[in-house]
């Protein structure tokens, strides 16, 4: 199955790109599995193209022989050099000759590993490509990346390629829309566990789409020897990170707090000094999507107040089952996932699921609501306090430019939702109402739908239930 479903609006901005007349500059990045490579090949397997992948944690004169070694092959006229090639001004130089009055993509994948997560490569690229690439034909320069702080950091925000990227382009994991797509056996509530234990990453997708059912899919996947999802942790996490352990403390203590900890909580944790390598490791680790900060209502962007919380589904369910069951898995035991689905504890980790899914769809919430073109900024609710064992107060809560509200209630039961939940919801709109001078619009979003007495209260502004998320 091609990760490429799901991605036309990318292929589109890549397809249309191509029609400029002039040598542009094109920043791709996203983190590991999403179907950036994928995207590539799709978007100009019909273009004369030269790629090139960088090497994972290998030193600079491994990558030059690399990257030389990748371009004889493409391009069978072209001499090898005599001398290995000590700069990558020299080696770029050696495109020009290939594509001399000729349209042409060219793409770096995993561009850090090239760059060896420095400085020196991007210069080297901008000497030749203002001074050759560019005026030598009708170029797409394609610069593609897997650890979003690098590429952010170092190429967007660069001072070598500033104001010469001519578009950016974010590959995000799928929305439950677009991961249908790639399971259109599952029905709804499968597809719906799907993405809160596995999120909406195209390789994860795919591997699940090759079984009858979700469930049978983690059970072999997940829970058996030599399972996929056993090691990927290991896998996306030396690839992102290497082995700086900070990264992984991080990690594992927010996995224990599924509410989210302050800055502050963290380095109490994790004993990493609360200064500026603390604030690098949280900006690395939430540009690469695997936490996501929240902010109170009433603080500014900056504030140190941010709560952080695990945002990537696998990470999420790898802590939760299938590294407390590693002994069990190693020795053979059968059908742990399916004893696991039986729990109390499972059904309660598939409801805060559903919180975060929410979250990640506020967007089509907005769109539902009917204020998706008004400004908002959305998240948890949680006093501007440190509250380290009171946990996120409202699921879910929608500042809005217009000065309304929107709190919204979550609920993945499975039985219908009646009139209790008024109860639980009055105590929150109180609590809003005593801290802002603003309307609130009430929402329940539901996996069960509503009981005919909670539906003759009127008392929510909406009632979503979760299949309208699709």
């Amino acid at each position: 199955m091609e990760t490429f479903v799901g991605r036309e609006k990318e292929f589109k901005t890549l397809r249309e790109r191509l029609n400029d007349n002039t040598s542009t500059i094109t920043v791709i990045y996203g983190r590991r599995r999403v179907g950036k490579s994928e995207l590539l090949r799709q978007a100009y397997n019909d273009v004369p193209t030269l790629y090139f992948e960088g090497l994972e944690n290998q030193s600079k004169s491994k990558q030059l022989v690399n990257f030389i070694s990748q371009l004889t092959y493409q391009v069978k006229a072209i001499e090898t050099p005599c001398e290995p090639m000590s700069s990558w001004h020299e080696a770029f130089k050696l495109l020009i000759p290939i594509i001399r009055n000729k349209n042409y993509v060219i793409i770096f994948d995993e561009f850090q590993w090239m760059a060896n997560y420095r400085q020196e490569i991007i210069s080297d690229l901008k000497m030749v490509w203002d001074q050759y690439l560019s005026r030598a034909g009708k170029i797409s320069l394609i610069l593609c990346g897997s650890i979003a702080s690098f590429m952010i950091k170092n190429v967007i925000r660069g001072k070598a390629l500033y104001g010469r990227t001519d578009q950016v382009i974010h590959v995000k994991p799928f929305t439950l829309n677009e991961a249908q797509k790639m399971l259109p056996r599952f029905l709804h509530d499968e597809l719906l566990e799907s993405y809160m234990l596995v999120g909406g990453i195209p390789k994860y997708l795919e591997l699940v789409s090759k079984y009858s059912s979700l469930y049978q899919a983690l059970q072999e996947l997940a829970f058996s020897e030599n399972g996929y999802f056993i090691e990927e942790y290991k896998r996306i996490f030396l690839s992102h990170f290497g082995k700086n352990e900070e990264y992984q403390k991080i990690i594992e203590i927010l996995a224990e707090y599924p509410y989210g900890l302050t800055r502050k909580e963290i380095a109490e944790h994790t004993n990493i000094p609360l200064g500026g390598g603390l604030s690098t490791f949280l900006f690395n680790l939430e540009s690469s999507g695997f936490i996501r900060s929240y902010k109170p209502l009433d603080k500014d962007e900056d504030t140190k107040l941010k709560k952080y919380c695990l945002q990537d589904s696998y990470l999420r369910f790898y802590f939760a089952f299938i590294k407390p069951n590693k002994n069990k898995i190693e020795s053979g035991q059968s059908d742990i996932f399916y004893r696991i689905t039986q729990s109390n504890a499972f059904y309660s980790y598939l409801g805060r699921s559903f919180e975060y899914l929410c979250i990640d769809h506020a967007k089509k919430i907005s769109m539902l609501l009917g204020f998706s073109g008004i400004d908002y900024s959305v998240g948890p609710y949680f006093e501007s306090r440190s509250s380290r064992n009171q946990g996120i107060q409202i699921d879910l809560v929608f500042n809005r430019a217009d000065k309304v509200l929107s709190l919204c209630e979550i609920k993945y039961t499975k039985t219908s939702i009646g009139t209790q939940v008024i109860d639980e919801t009055k105590q929150k709109e109180v609590l809003l109402e005593k801290k802002y001078a603003r309307s609130i619009q009430k929402v329940l979003i539901t996996k069960s739908p509503p009981t005919k007495d909670l539906l003759n209260t009127h008392y929510f502004y909406k009632i979503i239930l979760a299949s309208e998320l699709v």
